[in-house]
């Protein structure tokens, strides 16, 4: 592929490496500082309690002759009764937002070719839609997509576009996807900044659909180097899963996190945005950063076991918005060494759990930070955003520190119960210290490990369950599945009963006797059972009103005189379904060639509330050269109360442009005679050669550099179609209102 000269736009929220995570990467040097308060504990109380068994079904396996009571020492020895959970995760609430992102102008200087031909080569552009794509436009003005068969070929050529040397090192790529993809082979994200966006809801993930058994083992992700910068994200609802999943169960070891970042190389993540499924001996099995930054503006990873961790980092790593770390198998999010979090802009409904490496009593384990615009996240928004930490397990809670702007470890006081006299049988089933946790109101888990080949179920008993009766109600032959020698697994336990419940897990051996361990459930802690049978736990949607699109005007048009062109407007959130409380959409209402022109389009069209609004646009006079000119659209903004959409006071345009094409004298000569023909008392007698110089099209921009976020009062319009007498308009910023990176080519050259 030859090398090509390109300019990229891309969406606002897309920046360079350096700027404050509020617009996609953050400083990881700012001088922060942060607060926090007490934050819910949530710790379970554990406990084991050692039954022997005989081999045989018909005999009854040992247990304690007294009731379970709790540990006075040693937690882990085999014949200790777990005490009760303390920490209850929250059922995962998942609460996307939409990212706001707003699109640069594309650079005018560049010098397009008349044509940009696309020439299929291995790992290169293909004719059709594969559900992965970079838009070029084309000497016309037009926009094409260009596509790619997979996601690697995909971001290969994005990163080609951001090396190109005259490509503006502080914009990112944007690789657009619209279906699931998986990967052979790990992705490298070095040398250059790619955003890959999700425009509907998609996965990512190892294991071959048509195929398996073939499987990416290593990190599907790798960002390496200092100018370089991964973001994942999505738009228009939709939703981005980067899933693990390894094998037939789903749950087989990898050995690769989803995402590695090294060497300096930022990674970040949005509302929409899930990080799952993934079993990995890495020490981050989600993301596992090792001199890297990592920025997290929203998003959930759930569901993951690493080596120490979901998430691994030993940096500082920053928050905002809505981020949800929690219900992963060991650590949620592991900050190593002296890393902590950094809240960098209001966090709102998020639920961070996390463990330090090196905690102890008053450690600072969060902080406040700086937003987008400098300014400094201030004591309230800090002690807020506090409350949404906990700490993974009950030794620790998080308070806030004195200065109002840290949080702290606070070291809690363990309750010290009698320890159970052990057996005498050496015990190869153990629970693993401070892992039974409640999931929600009727499901708890619990992580347990074997020293030998066995075959396990469990079984729920009433608290206070003599050791006999215990024992009675083993049944050898339930026992189906099945555990390897020096291996963990997990006990999911659904269906608990409401009342004070013991759980046991029993295992037999290929040889040898059956084993129990009794684990106490506090109902003290359990979850809440939920209020109804459904509950909206998204947050509500908001956009920019550059997220509207345009329809139409895509191509350049030949205004012929008073000859008629339909355009079509949707505004940003007008397709959305089942609104709550707090959504909110833009409705187009009018639209002028300039900032301060006439209005055109009609507020009191029958179609007004018809989506999409139509609008056409004419020239009384007709137009014979090719130009470019400006559009600006305007919106009001409305909000759904609950019940219905209510209209605001705000109104707000999205600037956009439109494009005539030449007309030749043949075809204008033969226009006015057809016309003329079919309307004889018109009396259109141009002689084809005096209507539409450029000069006269110019419209007077107003004496303002903004193109967006104008507000204004709605005004009535009453045109029924735009006469173009002073006027223009453009090819497809709906495209651009949409985030797509927009690649210039220049001539003679081919990709």
């Amino acid at each position: 592929m030859r090398k090509k000269q390109l300019y990229a736009v891309i969406l606002a929220g897309v920046v360079a490496a350096g700027s404050v995570p509020g617009t996609v990467f953050a400083s990881q040097q700012d001088s922060v500082q942060a607060a926090a308060e007490t934050i819910e504990n949530e710790a379970a109380e554990e406990g084991t309690e050692t039954s022997e068994v005989p081999s045989e079904p018909t005999e009854t396996p040992d247990v304690p002759t007294e009731a379970p009571t709790e540990p006075t020492e040693t937690p882990d020895v085999p014949t200790e009764t777990p005490s009760e959970p303390t920490e209850t995760p929250d059922v995962p609430t998942e609460a996307p937002a939409e990212p706001t992102e707003t699109p640069s102008e594309p650079n005018g200087d560049a010098q397009p070719s008349p044509e940009a031909t696309v020439t299929p080569i291995p790992g290169g552009p293909v004719e059709t839609d594969m559900g992965v794509s970079v838009n070029l436009i084309q000497a016309d003005g037009s926009v094409k997509p260009i596509y790619y068969a997979t996601l690697q070929d995909a971001v290969n050529a994005a990163l080609e576009y951001y090396q190109a040397e005259d490509h503006d090192k502080s914009k990112a790529v944007v690789v657009e996807i619209t279906k699931q993809f998986s990967l052979s082979e790990t992705v490298r994200i070095e040398n250059g900044k790619i955003n890959i966006v999700a425009a509907a809801d998609v996965s990512i993930g190892r294991i071959d659909p048509q195929d398996p058994n073939k499987v990416l083992d290593g990190d599907m992700f790798v960002v390496t180097g200092k100018d370089s910068e991964l973001q994942l994200s999505a738009k228009n609802g939709g939703r981005l899963t980067l899933s693990g999943e390894n094998g037939s169960d789903g749950a087989e070891l990898s050995s690769g996190a989803l995402v590695r970042v090294e060497n300096e190389g930022s990674f970040g993540i949005s509302d929409g945005v899930i990080l799952s499924g993934n079993t990995s001996s890495a020490d981050g099995a989600a993301i596992d950063s090792k001199g890297g930054s990592v920025v997290l503006k929203g998003g959930t990873i759930t569901g993951n076991s690493g080596a120490k961790g979901a998430v691994y980092s030993n940096a500082d790593i920053a928050v905002q918005g809505t981020v949800t770390i929690k219900d992963n198998t060991g650590a949620n999010l592991y900050l190593d060494g002296e890393a902590a979090a950094v809240v960098t802009d209001v966090l709102n409904n998020s639920a961070i759990s996390l463990t330090s490496s090196a905690a102890a009593d008053q450690k600072v384990i969060a902080k406040a930070g700086s937003k987008a615009d400098g300014t400094a996240v201030s004591a309230d928004e800090f002690k807020a955003a506090a409350e949404q930490f906990a700490y993974d397990t009950e030794d620790y809670s998080i308070v806030l520190g004195a200065d109002g702007l840290t949080a702290v470890l606070k070291q809690e006081q363990s309750e010290v119960t009698p320890t159970p006299t052990p057996t005498t049988d050496p015990s190869f089933l153990t629970y693993q210290s401070k892992t039974l946790k409640w999931v929600d109101h009727t499901t708890a888990t619990a992580v347990m490990s074997t020293t030998k080949d066995c075959k396990w179920y469990y079984y729920f008993v009433d608290a206070g369950t003599s050791a006999e009766d215990i024992k009675r109600q083993y049944n050898a032959s339930n026992a189906k599945n099945e555990a390897k020698a020096n291996t963990k697994f997990t006990v999911k336990a659904e269906k608990i009963p409401e009342k004070e419940t013991w759980l046991v897990v029993a295992a037999k051996p290929t040889t040898g006797s059956a084993q129990l361990r009794v684990l106490k459930l506090n109902n003290n802690n359990r979850p809440a059972a939920p209020v109804t049978p459904t509950v909206t736990t998204r947050a509500p949607r908001k956009y920019q009103v550059t997220e509207s699109t345009v329809t139409g005007l895509e191509n350049p048009l030949k205004f012929f005189p008073r000859k008629k062109y339909e355009f079509c407007v949707i505004g940003a959130g007008e397709n959305d379904k089942n609104p709550i409380n707090g959504d909110e959409r833009w409705i187009p209402k009018k639209w002028r060639m300039s900032i301060n022109g006439a209005d055109q389009g009609d507020v009191d069209d029958p179609r007004e509330n018809h989506n999409p609004r139509k609008w056409t646009i004419a020239s009384p006079g007709g137009i014979r050269n090719a130009a470019t000119y400006p559009m600006y659209i305007f919106f009001e903004k409305q909000t759904y109360n609950g019940k219905e959409w209510v209209d605001t006071d705000v109104v707000e345009y999205m600037k956009t442009s439109f494009s005539s094409a030449e007309i030749t004298d043949e075809e204008w000569n033969a226009y006015i005679d057809e016309y003329n023909n079919e309307h004889p008392d018109d009396g259109l007698n141009y002689d084809g050669t005096g209507a539409g110089s450029v000069a006269d099209l110019t419209p007077t921009e107003a004496p303002s550099s903004q193109d967006t976020g104008s507000s204004e009062k709605a005004a009535a319009d009453t045109a029924d179609y735009a006469p173009i007498g002073s006027m223009s308009a453009l090819a497809a910023l709906s495209l651009l209102a949409g985030g797509y990176v927009i690649v210039r080519k220049r001539k003679k050259e081919e990709i």
